[in-house]
């Protein structure tokens, strides 16, 4: 079985539309998001809401469904993948244990920020939708 983050990879090679250099970043941003769960230093209460992050990615009926809109569709996953982040970010009070998990081109702190600024681009009115549907207030986070 092949891993996720491969499977991702191929599914958005050719994708050249809409968010296309921010849809190349996905496979990067989902492998950062299972790196963090074994980093040492992330509070353990930053563990669910990853695993939600990790499982979203994953699920193909979310908020904006893949099948529906193609490769534009992981928007909204990126967004929570970085949404969770700037949370890691927060609760530890540094970017550290970002950039030391991550192995994408982009700076990650650069990118994640880029993310958070563009929501209303890239999620529109989705985001409270987005959270209710990986149990956001639930989490222990909010």
């Amino acid at each position: 079985m092949k891993r996720f983050d491969a499977l991702l990879e191929k599914d958005i090679a050719d994708y050249h539309g809409e968010f296309a250099q921010l849809i190349r970043q996905a496979p990067a941003l989902y492998r950062m998001m299972t790196k963090l769960l074994d980093d040492s230093g992330l509070p353990s209460s930053m563990s669910p809401l990853i695993i939600a992050a990790i499982a979203y990615f994953i699920l193909p009926g979310d908020v904006i469904p893949e099948d529906k809109f193609g490769p534009t569709g992981y928007v909204d996953d990126i967004y929570l993948c970085a949404f969770v982040a700037d949370q890691v970010m927060k609760a530890t009070g540094s970017e550290d244990i970002l950039i030391r998990n991550w192995d994408g081109e982009a700076s990650v702190v650069a990118l994640i920020k880029e993310i958070l600024d563009s929501e209303q681009e890239l999620v529109g009115n989705k985001k409270g939708s987005i959270m209710e549907y990986i149990g956001y207030d639930q989490l222990g986070t909010s």
